[in-house]
């Protein structure tokens, strides 16, 4: 077994292809678009500031893993760090091919003169993070990532050991509380907020920009998190609004029409991105079009509120927003976003029939 760092076209799609190989039969494994794994390995905006390399494993001239190794230099200079992470890592059931690929990472971090390897993580926490360590019998959602039970053993046995966990749940989309309903009357005579109805999908497209501001702001303190640059932001927005459904974006005004808290969710693409098999052409986009148009699951993918707003309860009133919504458009479970196991917002769910779905952790270790 050797380990070759990815420099020709052809590797990076061998390096892009290989999950598909190796989750080959998994009912669970959702493989994401090929076209979007090439875009944010060569031409993500966070290239700016970041530093990429990419490394596959051979037995036999066949790939058995690949791994990225990131140096986000903003991250590091914002949070004091001096951090290398690990990112696109998948490995057959074999532990001397993870050690490989980590103490390639690992000594690639250690000669820039860095002191710790963390991960899974890519270029920022609005990509795909963290590790699944419960929940392996549960279909991702498409804005993470799935991994088989061997993977945390593989890295803990590596020395890597938890820094910090995030969790999802699963809701069943039912009538909205009578408790919500008038906790929410309080909040809105409180808060003075009022929801933005947008007219069109031109007009919510506009309001993008602001809508990832209001991110920049809420997620501040949160974990990995660094302010999003203006080509990130356009970035996001073009990736993520011209799939939107305007009724499963919720804006949050307050009596100035400053836009103070948001939701952003879509039906789930898991069993069309399944069935696409990471190709849009020639069916890929039907099964995605029929996804978004008739489905049962939904994806709460984003939300937020400012810092001033952050005590305040208002995110309860676009969980109340999106609850009516979801029953209007016939979902029958919600899959919530990722959040810190010790965000407090996470306790909300238990107002609902919520009922713990995934998992994931981050890492770390010091390079010695």
């Amino acid at each position: 077994m050797f380990i070759k760092e990815v420099t020709t076209h052809k590797e990076l799609k061998d390096f892009i292809q290989f999950p598909k190989k190796l989750y080959h039969g998994c009912l669970h494994y959702v493989p994401p678009l090929d076209s979007a794994e090439m875009q944010a390995l060569t031409h993500h905006p966070a290239m700016e500031f970041c530093t990429l390399k990419l490394w596959m494993a051979y037995e036999n001239e066949e790939v058995v893993g690949r791994i990225a190794g990131i140096i986000n230099h903003k991250c590091n200079e914002l949070k004091g760090q001096k951090r290398v992470r690990f990112g696109w890592f998948d490995t057959i059931d074999d532990y001397s091919v993870a050690e490989a690929l980590l103490s390639t990472v690992e000594a690639w971090g250690k000669e820039n003169g860095l002191t710790e390897l963390c991960g899974p993580s890519r270029f920022s926490n609005m990509d795909k993070q963290a590790m699944l360590v419960e929940g392996f019998d549960q279909t991702s959602s498409i804005e993470a990532d799935y991994n088989y039970p061997y993977y945390p053993q593989f890295v803990e046995k590596f020395g890597l050991v938890k820094e910090v966990d995030y969790v999802q749940y699963k809701v069943q989309v039912l009538e909205v509380p009578e408790k919500i309903n008038s906790l929410c009357e309080r909040i809105t005579e409180r808060s003075k907020v009022h929801f933005h109805k947008f007219k069109n999908k031109a007009e919510m497209k506009r309001y993008g920009k602001e809508f990832f501001k209001v991110i920049n702001q809420s997620y501040q303190h949160i974990f990995n998190f660094i302010p999003l640059t203006e080509k990130e932001i356009d970035y996001m927005v073009d990736n993520n609004f011209a799939v939107a459904d305007l009724e499963l974006v919720s804006v949050l005004e307050d009596e100035n029409g400053k836009m103070v808290g948001i939701a952003f969710c879509l039906p789930s693409l898991s069993e069309a991105f399944r069935k696409a098999n990471g190709r849009l052409f020639p069916f890929g986009w039907i099964h995605i079009l029929r996804a978004l148009k008739r489905n049962n699951l939904v994806d709460m993918y984003l939300t937020g509120v400012i810092p001033e707003y952050a005590n305040s309860g208002i995110h309860i009133l676009y969980h109340k927003q999106l609850n009516e919504a979801f029953l209007k458009k016939g979902y029958q479970y919600a899959i919530t976003s990722q959040q810190l196991e010790t965000n407090n917002a996470i306790h909300i769910w238990s107002k609902y029939a919520a009922e713990p779905f995934c998992r994931r952790r981050c890492y770390k270790k010091d390079i010695l």
